[in-house]
């Protein structure tokens, strides 16, 4: 498995002017303080950098707005990670950017898991599987002084977004089967995910298909069409001479329709015409005058025989045309009601096809017969349908049988139960050591009971539980290997005696090769060697000594982090 060691972590506060450079010693990292000096803050966000968030971060270090950049090496290949809020962007060995990320889950986890050997995939709620996000990956390396000391995995907030994540978490980090099982099993679980579509498919399918035999129960299936065809024959010749005919008499109608307007229009005209000329000679012979006068525009005109002659001519024109147009206008009119007879005379044939679809061959009507047909026909589409959907979980069945055939070449039970034992013979080893001697049986046989021990006994079951894992891990674990963070691990109120065997044991049992960080109010008289920071001023972790050498060191990933955000 891969190694991961801590090179050093930049803390900038932009709002308040002030940052730190943490520098981690490639074993032991001792931050040591008095309460309040903020060695918490700076421990979980070792955690927090990986998109881990611990519980409890304080009020004012989140409201100080603290920028991070720490620098890691993974088998000592240098990368960094940079967070300011929920931005994260890595960088590789030439402090070239990989990735900006905004959403945990659903970008930067991938990211991680892939960069880290993480391959466990997990159900989400509503049963999608899903990368976990790196908090599950950091579980077993991390005990955090508000929650850590009171259980095991319980060091970060939101766990419970998967069901039962401690037996599959737990299974995964000690190794009891390997990456290649947890890869097997995401993709059988992808699988029994693709089957959703055509179970339901073949659900809908049997609905319609039950609904549409409800409607042909009771009713004679073995019926001959052959003895209905001349009656189809026609039926279709009828339907389709009538829709010919109607097509041909609307269209009849409307330009007779068109043709009475256009009459009508014209006879008003006429008529207007023939009425003002009539009165034009009556006026004329009415008066005696040779020259009178426009009643309307007060000009002379000639009052001659000659012109009167001229006016009665006009007048009788306008009586003949006016009786020509009545004529046309009266012919157009027996035309369309010629036309609207025909039409509905084809109405009545419209009637003929309802009969003849009333006819009966024993007690089945034509009309029902080809509903029946189309029944008939609409179910062997179901069945088609539903064999296609059928062979399709058939084939995905057949490949997740093939997958279950794999998982178990990998699924060594022997193995399982060694991990178990070893597990169990560390943990007594461990709680002996810690003076711990009241823990449940169940607990040295499962990898993730709680511990049910209370007062200072406590915190000293759950170290003896969290080495023990450790060790574990170390021998048969999975993916990357982090180094181990502890944080406040006086918890309870240990006496001076309890205190001093609970960090000679973490020194002692500190694995081969692994970094610890180290957060102590008191060191008991301990040397633990590598590095040692003193915290020793009261809610000021971040100085103003320091804010323009390490702004000046983290403004390159700044600015990186923040091309992507624009």
């Amino acid at each position: 498995m891969k190694n991961l060691r801590l090179i050093n972590m930049l803390l900038v506060s932009h709002r308040e002017k002030k940052a730190k450079k943490i520098e981690f010693d490639p074993k032991v990292t001792i931050i040591q303080g008095a309460n309040d000096t903020g060695k918490s803050s700076v421990i979980k966000d070792i955690q927090y950098a990986f998109g881990a968030n611990p519980h409890k971060r304080h009020q004012k270090w989140i409201d100080a707005g603290v920028a991070l950049l720490l620098r890691f090496e993974l088998d000592e290949v240098p990368y960094a990670i940079y967070r300011h809020r929920n931005s994260f962007t890595l960088f590789d060995n030439n402090d070239k950017q990989i990735g900006t990320y905004s959403s945990v889950t659903w970008e930067l986890a991938p990211v991680l898991a892939k960069l880290f050997d993480f391959k466990l995939k997990l159900p989400d709620q509503k049963d999608n599987l899903v990368v976990p996000p790196p908090a599950y990956l950091l579980l077993p390396f991390y005990l955090d002084q508000d929650k850590g000391w009171t259980d095991t995995w319980c060091s970060f907030t939101n766990l419970n977004q998967f069901p039962r994540f401690k037996q599959k978490i737990s299974g995964y980090h000690f190794g009891l089967k390997p990456d290649k099982w947890y890869e097997l099993d995401a993709n059988k679980r992808k699988l029994e995910g693709d089957k959703d579509e055509p179970t339901r498919q073949i659900a809908a399918i049997k609905s319609v298909r039950d609904r549409t035999y409800e409607d042909l129960s009771g009713v004679d299936f073995d019926i001959d069409v052959e003895n209905f065809r001349k009656e189809i024959e026609r039926l279709l010749k009828q339907c389709d001479e009538l829709k010919h005919s109607e097509a041909k008499y609307k269209k009849e109608i409307t330009e007779l329709r068109t043709e009475q307007i256009r009459l009508e229009a014209q006879i008003e005209i006429v008529a207007k015409t023939h009425d003002e000329l009539s009165d034009d000679y009556k006026f004329s012979c009415g008066n005696d005058e040779e020259s009178i006068g426009c009643p309307t525009c007060g000009a002379q005109y000639e009052n001659s025989f000659s012109e009167r002659f001229e006016i009665a001519k006009d007048t009788e024109t306008c009586a003949d045309l006016l009786s020509s147009l009545r004529e046309d206008l009266n012919k157009v009119v027996k035309e369309i009601a010629k036309t609207n007879l025909l039409l509905n005379e084809n109405s009545d044939n419209i009637l003929q096809i309802n009969n003849i679809l009333s006819e009966k061959q024993g007690d089945i009507k034509l009309k029902d017969l080809i509903e029946l047909e189309g029944k008939k026909s609409l179910i062997e589409h179901l069945d088609q349908d539903n064999e296609i959907y059928r062979n399709e979980i058939h084939d995905i069945d057949g490949l997740i049988e093939d997958i279950r055939e794999k998982m178990k070449k990998y699924d060594d039970i022997e193995h399982r139960k060694n991990i178990i034992s070893k597990y169990g013979e560390n943990l007594r080893k461990n709680s002996f050591k810690l003076d711990v001697h009241s823990l449940s049986d169940r607990v040295f046989k499962n990898i993730n009971s709680s511990i049910e021990e209370s007062g200072s006994d406590l915190p000293r079951a759950v170290l003896a539980y969290f080495f023990a894992a450790l060790s574990a891990i170390q021998e048969n674990g999975n993916a990357t290997y982090f180094p181990i963070v502890i944080d406040a691990p006086n918890q309870q109120e240990q006496d001076p005696v309890n205190l001093k065997k609970m960090l000679n044991f973490i020194l002692t049992n500190l694995p081969e090769g692994k970094q610890l960080v180290l957060g102590l109010v008191d060191d008991a008289g301990i040397n633990f060697g590598g590095k040692v920071i003193i915290f020793d001023k009261k809610y000021s972790v971040l100085n103003e000594e320091s804010y323009k050498d390490v702004t000046d060191e983290i403004k390159h990933f700044e600015l990186e982090n923040l091309a992507i955000q624009e």
